[in-house]
């Protein structure tokens, strides 16, 4: 069954600068609670990758001024456009005021909301660095900043000339999506940053995918985000809806290590 539903009937759009990770959770409790369960998008972008999408070749240039270690991306929706204008604005002046963010910008028509999700869309633009391994996990907002860290930290160990991390995402819904540029590209290359991207998510109890599901090319690291009962789980679904094993035979579950 499809279900429609009808266009919200406004939406607001701005683009903030924050300085220090910490504030992040923060900012996103206050929009939560003063835009009363309208806000529907909270894209973080580290620097790296607001540097990337807007210098050249890339079309778009900063909407506020580079520099910033982190950019968010904040959307509501509603149903009345003069009073959500208005309750959305006095959100981000408090948030202003209390020191969340230090810079924002709000769009003020349909072209500009555009331009803004234009600069956290161009995905594409990681391509520069090329050959890159995109990764999409999942954990807790706290340890974001942590996790982050010790990523760039351990790619620059291996790889001290050519590491490039771009790193944005739903900070709201806690996933995170790493673009990683370094090695040849290759089987081993690639192996190689999948162990340092997903182990520091173990102690973390974080996933390996947020997002995008499984497939084969994580399988060899599902163990390491979910437990021996989850998996067991899984596999007890799968007999009792497959019993005969011909839905997707000989992927995932199957060759799991008993």
């Amino acid at each position: 069954m499809l279900r429609l539903r009808p266009l919200p009937g406004s939406t607001h759009v701005a683009f903030a600068a924050v300085d220090a990770f910490e504030q992040l959770p923060g900012l996103l409790r206050r929009l939560e609670r003063s835009l009363g369960g309208s806000l529907s998008a909270f894209e973080v972008m580290w620097a790296d990758f607001h540097t990337l999408v807007t210098t050249p070749p890339a079309r778009a240039r900063p909407i506020l001024p580079d520099g910033h270690p982190y950019y968010v991306l904040i959307e509501a929706t509603g149903s009345d456009m003069e009073s959500d204008a208005a309750r959305f604005e006095q959100s981000l002046s408090e948030a202003l005021e209390g020191g969340d963010i230090v810079d924002a910008a709000i769009a003020r028509s349909v072209a500009e909301q555009k331009a803004m999700w234009a600069l956290r869309d161009d995905v594409g633009q990681t391509m520069r660095n090329a050959p890159i391994f995109t990764f999409d996990v999942s954990l807790g907002i706290p340890l974001m900043e942590s996790y982050v860290a010790e990523v760039r930290r351990t790619l620059l160990e291996r790889w001290p000339a050519t590491t490039s991390l771009m790193v944005f995402g739903h900070l709201g819904d806690g996933n995170l999506h790493l673009v990683i540029g370094v090695g040849d590209g290759g089987d081993e290359a690639r192996h190689a940053v999948e162990v340092l991207a997903y182990g520091p998510l173990r102690q973390r109890h974080g996933s390996i995918s947020a997002e995008h599901g499984i497939g084969l090319q994580k399988r060899e690291f599902l163990s390491w985000s979910r437990s021996a009962e989850e998996l067991a789980v899984m596999r007890t679904l799968k007999r009792a809806l497959d019993p005969t094993g011909i839905l997707n035979p000989g992927k995932v579950l199957e060759d799991l290590a008993e």
